[in-house]
């Protein structure tokens, strides 16, 4: 009777080792995604694209245009993909990352002037058509007439006039804005302080705080609330943008 020769019985020993460990457990590869799953994630994107759609034309600088323009891009990127893998993480990423950048929009909106401007006008004109309101009382009861149409239309006039040079005297400041690192609370403060002493030494920007505090006195006559017709609150805390406080709000990323 012939042996088998060392060759044959060496790969009948490796074939039993083979189908030995695969009656074991087997590692079986992540399944691919389907169609389904990568349509369901650009769907996704495509809400929150449409969330973000056109920030990046506010030309107000408080606005962080440059901003929007990198997370439209950032969106734009994953609604291209042809992967679905960690869809749901990359989502929250971005949404998280929004919500921290609108939020820093909103602390700088006090200091943008011509944004001041267009969110109160609409108030303003209405205030100049209409009848003046009733005279109020102050906490301390004393008797307080409403801003003449004369005083308000010639603090708007100055608002109107001096909001862009105003912005122009803190255009350093707002390029400091668009690159600080959201996430390091210590740096955005400081940016913000910086932009807070650049108000400081702007004529243009004292004067139009000044007329804008008579502006919201008016709007706020007109409407007791304030709902929908003031500006933003200030750095300081009041009606008004102005004080030399810093602003007391931090940005969540």
């Amino acid at each position: 009777m012939r042996r088998p020769a060392p060759a044959a019985l060496l790969g009948a020993v490796l074939v039993l080792s083979v189908v030995s460990a695969g009656c074991g457990a087997q590692t079986k590869a992540a399944p691919a995604p389907t169609g389904q799953t990568l349509k369901q994630c650009h769907d996704q994107w495509h809400d929150v694209a449409r969330d973000v759609a056109g920030l990046d034309q506010d030309a107000d600088p408080s606005a962080l245009a440059t901003r929007w323009t990198s997370v439209i891009a950032t969106i734009d990127y994953y609604r291209a993909s042809t992967s679905a893998k960690g869809c749901g993480d990359d989502i929250m990423t971005e949404v998280d990352a929004i919500s921290a950048l609108r939020q820093f929009s909103a602390r700088l909106r006090p200091y943008d002037m011509a944004y001041q401007l267009t969110t109160i006008t609409p108030s303003v004109d209405l205030y100049l058509q209409q009848p003046l309101p009733a005279p109020t009382r102050n906490a301390k009861g004393k008797r307080v007439a409403p801003p003449t149409k004369a005083a308000v239309g010639a603090a708007l006039a100055v608002l109107t006039s001096k909001s862009a040079a105003a912005n122009a005297d803190l255009q350093p400041g707002w390029e400091q804005m668009a690159s600080v690192e959201l996430s390091d609370t210590q740096a955005v403060g400081s940016a913000v302080q910086d932009l807070q002493f650049l108000t400081q030494d702007s004529a243009s920007w004292q004067a139009c705080e000044t007329a804008l505090k008579l502006l919201v006195l008016a709007v706020h006559d007109q409407d007791p609330t304030g709902a929908g017709s003031s500006p933003s609150e200030s750095p300081s805390g009041s009606s008004s943008p102005g004080s030399t406080a810093s602003p007391s709000s931090t940005p969540t990323s």
